[in-house]
């Protein structure tokens, strides 16, 4: 699958963008829109046209569409602050849950949570008030999320949509990583995406020619390999993703300063074993030299 990104322009007129929320209005058959039907149709993003107008409200009057307690959805309906913690609570209970994560309640939750936890002080200060506990990333466990982990999930994101990713499926749950853990790493969304371009791209293609490429063992008895001897990096991230960067033998933690990572063939490769994920595992030195003296 190639990946290509879609670029999202700054400077497109406010008309352009009004044309557009009349264009899918028409194309539905209808004289409303709610944003969700437009992202799925839209030629834009529909936090650009919120942003741009004030409201989704304001938007659909510039194009004279009707606005409907539809169209809010879960926005602008909660009634008080108590109403909302309560159903921080509910949604933590129908989970089993100690603590939940602003994107749970957003995919989950019935109320506008950007509203609320603005006027309650941040998502933290509404865990508090509901009696629950600190999400992961308020503990610091968001900051073990390796770069590649957020990139694969990407990934799995788009082949999920069909299409590229956007914040709104972020923050609606799409990804099992918050918005802010793509921000804070990588600068931007924007940013996010072109990162994943570049590195998708590149260790697909290099994959698809390592896949390819046959090698002949002159040792006895011959052996042809339909794979190289050294994985591809993008086969090293799968079996890192895989194994949770852990010695599968000894359980350390790899490159931690004194246990250096080895990508080693189960079925030896001298034996006849490929160069796939299902015959890779991550080794210590330690293990990967006594395994070594075995054979």
């Amino acid at each position: 699958m190639k990946y290509e990104l879609k670029i999202r322009h700054r400077n497109i007129s406010n008309q352009d963008l009004l044309s557009d929320l009349q264009f899918v209005a028409t194309r539905l058959n209808k004289n409303s829109l709610t944003y969700s039907e437009y992202d799925l149709l839209g030629k834009y993003d529909s936090s650009t046209i919120r942003r741009r107008f004030g409201s989704w409200k304001f938007a659909l009057d510039e194009a004279q569409l009707k606005y409907t307690r539809k169209n809010c959805k879960k926005h602008e309906c909660c009634i008080s602050e108590e109403d909302f913690i309560i159903d921080v609570k509910a949604i933590a209970k129908k989970l089993n849950r100690k603590s939940i994560t602003y994107s749970e309640y957003q995919k989950y939750g019935k109320y506008a949570i950007n509203k609320m936890t603005k006027r309650l002080g941040g998502w933290s200060r509404v865990l508090q008030l509901a009696q629950l506990n600190a999400t992961p990333y308020n503990l610091g466990k968001g900051k073990m999320i390796s770069d590649i982990a957020l990139l694969l999930e990407i990934e799995s994101m788009w082949i999920k949509l069909g299409r590229q990713p956007t914040t709104n499926d972020v923050k609606n749950g799409v990804s099992k990583y918050s918005l802010n853990s793509y921000i804070r790493r990588f600068g931007s969304w924007s940013k996010t995406l072109t990162l994943f371009i570049q590195f998708v791209n590149a260790t697909a293609e290099k994959s698809e020619e390592e896949s390819s490429a046959k090698t002949i063992n002159l040792a006895e008895p011959t052996i042809i390999h339909k794979t190289r001897r050294e994985p591809s990096n993008r086969l090293k991230i799968q079996v890192l993703m895989r194994d949770g960067n852990r010695c599968r033998l000894c359980g350390v933690e790899c490159n931690d300063g004194f246990h250096n990572i080895h990508f080693d063939h189960i079925i030896p490769w001298s034996k006849g074993g490929e160069t796939v994920l299902e015959n890779l595992q991550v080794l210590c030195n330690d293990c990967n030299l006594s395994k070594g003296d075995m054979e």
